[in-house]
């Protein structure tokens, strides 16, 4: 007894609050140089309003048969004076109508919200988005909250109304990969036993170079993963490091990170390789001499170390990198700094580079 009693009060609430909403229908949708159906346009709109639940709407079919009554069509009703008229024959508090006129590039959203008691326009928008009819949902729905007084994600409105806004899953559904590849150039500065080698006359082993490199080379970029504000991509960046002070050291790093849609902000971690000329040796009076020359003294540890009079060897270290883009339309300017901590010295980098949206 006591279930049923709870249920018909559960229904007289539902039903009371129900019975309070105001009555809203939505007659029309007009699409101008746009392939989007007015029809699909028109439902959208109708989903989009009926999920906030602050209205009581009519749906499509009742629509229909009242207005075939009455002889008007939905499909042509959009001006102040037949809406007004569609609204008193449906007997609703509310109604709405919307435009989708596509200009350029751009898709123009207009929705107006009739207030038939006052036979006024209560609320007007109008925004302008890119034209990607794969995410008409969704601006309809960013044009509806505008509308129902509901924020919506900045990010998300910033995607699909501003050009300039950095790529991502949510203005790019044409493909899965964000390409971003484009020259790389900067400088390394070593530290410690490297820079202490590098400056070494080549006769004792050294270089005679500055601990300052210049480099360059390319940056391949994969996008993985794009969703929300976050992207995953991994990247893979041979370089020449050297070639300013008669050297040739390449190198190719392989980098995993996470970049920013909203600002451009990206972090990457990953192993990076390259060959260079090392050697054993041993320290005889303070000089580091080839070991294979004191083959016949005992007790000298053996280093293997950076020389220039060994071998060419494949050697790998860690970087870790950190960096921003500036954007200028289609232009993106990456500026990163990254270091590589190791046993005997630490290196320092700096890069920028160039590159642009491409669609492959």
């Amino acid at each position: 007894m006591k279930k049923l009693i709870f249920f018909a009060v559960m229904v007289a609430i539902s039903t009371f609050v129900h019975a309070q909403l105001p009555r809203l229908a939505v007659v029309s949708f007009d699409a101008t140089n746009s392939e989007l159906p007015t029809g699909e346009l028109t439902e959208l709109l109708r989903i989009e309003i009926s999920k906030h639940g602050k209205y009581e709407l009519v749906d499509r079919y009742e629509i229909q048969e009242m207005l075939k009554s009455e002889e008007t069509s939905a499909a042509t009703c959009f001006s102040k004076t037949c809406l007004m008229k569609a609204g008193k024959t449906l007997g609703v508090d509310y109604l709405v109508s919307g435009t989708a006129d596509k200009l350029g590039d751009a898709l123009f959203l207009r929705i107006r919200l009739l207030n038939l008691k006052a036979g006024t326009v209560d609320k007007e928008i109008v925004k302008e988005f890119i034209n990607i009819p794969e995410k008409i949902n969704t601006i309809i729905s960013i044009v509806v909250n505008d509308m129902v007084g509901v924020e919506n994600d900045a990010v998300i409105v910033n995607s699909l109304s501003n050009r300039d806004s950095y790529e991502s899953a949510i203005n790019n559904p044409y493909y899965q990969r964000l390409n971003l590849s484009g020259p790389r150039m900067g400088y390394v500065f070593f530290s410690g036993q490297t820079a202490e080698i590098l400056a070494r006359p080549t006769n004792k082993g050294g270089f005679d170079a500055s601990p300052a490199y210049f480099q360059m080379g390319y940056q391949f970029e994969k996008q993985y993963l794009s969703e929300g504000k976050w992207q995953a991509l991994v990247e893979f960046i041979p370089l020449i490091s050297g070639v300013d002070q008669g050297l040739f050291i390449p190198s190719l790093s392989i980098l995993n990170g996470l970049r920013s849609n909203k600002n451009g902000l990206e972090f990457a971690i990953g192993p990076s390789f390259n060959i260079a000329k090392r050697a054993d040796v041993v320290e005889v009076d303070g000089e580091w001499l080839l070991a294979q020359n004191y083959n016949n003294v005992k007790g000298l540890p053996v280093e293997k170390r950076l020389d220039s009079r060994g071998k060419y060897e494949l050697a790998s270290n860690v970087v870790i990198a950190a960096g921003f883009s500036l954007k200028s339309g289609k232009l993106n300017i990456p500026i990163n700094a990254y270091v590589i901590p190791g046993r005997d010295d630490f290196r320092l980098g700096i890069s920028f580079g160039f590159n642009t949206k491409k669609s492959n």
